[in-house]
């Protein structure tokens, strides 16, 4: 294929830019893979597991920022690259651990997980969002909430497949599998020699705003990034918070575990149906919908929990599924649309620093269960808590002339 990006077809960009993301979500397979690896090697603990997943958020922070870092320096293709060869190596290299040395196995676990896969996830979503979104700016958050869209579902599609190949090939070689495929599709996907590359900036596809932006650095001294992103960190950490428990937590209230797992559906209509209604509706509305819904859920899990009415519960649990989708869908675009095009690709790395302060604080969730005996009125609390400034933020920017 000739390079020609003047006559891109824009199907192709975003159907390319969904595989991709369809890949960003592999990471996730981790939860499945615990009970089989803690049966592998007995002499490992959950809380050793724990630590794999906690950090492993981190260094994706990391791979986001240096991503936009090295795209600008090279581009977004050859970051997308590297992560095709470190997500593939990091996650097929488990078939390599020795299970006559579960000391070193685990210290191998760990860097391949959070150093070498996680690290190059980050370079994925770094790319692929980055790469994407520019080339259609008048529908920025539709186009933005089917990749996350897709980035969630992805997470439902793995957990089906590894437990249908787990007892066949066993942990370590179901994770080498999983490093097969997302070389094989990232290595199909750079065949188009147009993929992941920036809208030309001389055709009308760009046009004259793709032109102007903000810099990293103006970006980061405005007022309204930082009310962008606490509102975000806000509402992504209550989401966060009702992923790592919905499971345990709909078990304790007498609700089968496959309902409260209607999340994930949940949290995909939410990136798709907040996503679209940004390009209408704009970012006041959105983070005022958001927010809102997230407080709503917030406020309906407490009523759930004295009531003991499982309906109730349930239309917190699917809220904050909802909201949590809509807020990841909507924030990139939204970066995008105030800060512009032209330094988006490093301003899109910054901006993805929510992610970390999100997981960070989430990580506080599993001590104030503990400290409350397991009584889960004490997350709600905390996701009460974390959404009120995010509530804050939405409610100040709304009142600000410019949206």
């Amino acid at each position: 294929m000739n390079s020609n990006l003047a006559n891109r077809n824009i199907k192709l960009v975003i159907i390319e830019g969904i595989f991709a993301n369809f890949l960003l979500g592999f990471l996730f397979i981790w939860t499945v893979m615990r009970k089989p690896l803690l049966e592998l090697f007995p002499s490992w603990t959950e809380g050793m597991l724990s630590i794999i997943f906690g950090l492993h958020n981190l260094f994706i922070c990391i791979g986001i920022l240096l991503g936009g870092k090295l795209a600008v320096k090279f581009s977004g293709r050859f970051v997308f690259k590297l992560f095709g060869i470190m997500a593939s190596v990091g996650l097929a290299g488990f078939a390599l651990l020795p299970e006559n040395n579960p000391e070193l196995a685990y210290v191998m676990a760990f860097i391949l997980f959070v150093i070498v896969a996680a690290t190059g996830i980050g370079f994925g979503i770094s790319s692929v969002q980055s790469h994407t979104i520019p080339w259609i700016p008048e529908k920025s958050g539709m186009v933005s909430g089917i990749m996350y869209m897709t980035l969630g579902l992805s997470s439902v599609i793995l957990t089906f497949l590894s437990r249908w190949i787990l007892p066949s090939l066993g942990v370590k070689m179901t994770m080498f599998v999983f490093g097969v495929i997302i070389f094989v599709i990232a290595a199909i996907i750079l065949l188009d020699r147009d993929s992941i590359k920036l809208p030309p900036t001389d055709n009308k596809i760009g046009g004259a705003i793709e032109l102007n932006g903000f810099t990293p650095k103006e970006m980061l001294k405005s007022p309204i990034f930082w009310i962008y992103m606490l509102w975000n960190v806000g509402t992504r950490t209550a989401g966060l918070i009702m992923l790592d428990h919905v499971a345990s937590l709909s078990v304790s209230y007498g609700l089968i575990t496959i309902i409260g797992m209607l999340i994930s559906p949940c949290n995909g209509l939410g990136c798709i149906s907040l996503g679209t209604s940004l390009d209408k509706i704009g970012s006041k509305k959105i983070m005022l919908i958001t927010s809102g819904l997230m407080t709503l859920a917030g406020v309906s899990l407490v009523i759930g929990h004295f009531s003991d009415i499982k309906v109730v519960l349930l239309i917190g649990i699917l809220l904050t599924g909802f909201a949590y989708g809509g807020s990841n869908s909507t924030y990139p675009a939204m970066i995008k649309n105030r800060f512009g095009a032209k330094h988006y690709t490093e301003n899109f790395g910054f901006a993805n620093l929510a992610i970390g302060a999100a997981s960070f604080i989430e990580s506080a969730s599993g001590t104030a269960l503990d400290a409350a005996g397991g009584n889960y009125l004490s997350i709600m609390i905390m996701m009460l808590l974390v959404t009120a400034p995010s509530l804050i933020c939405a409610i100040v920017y709304s009142f600000k002339k410019n949206n």
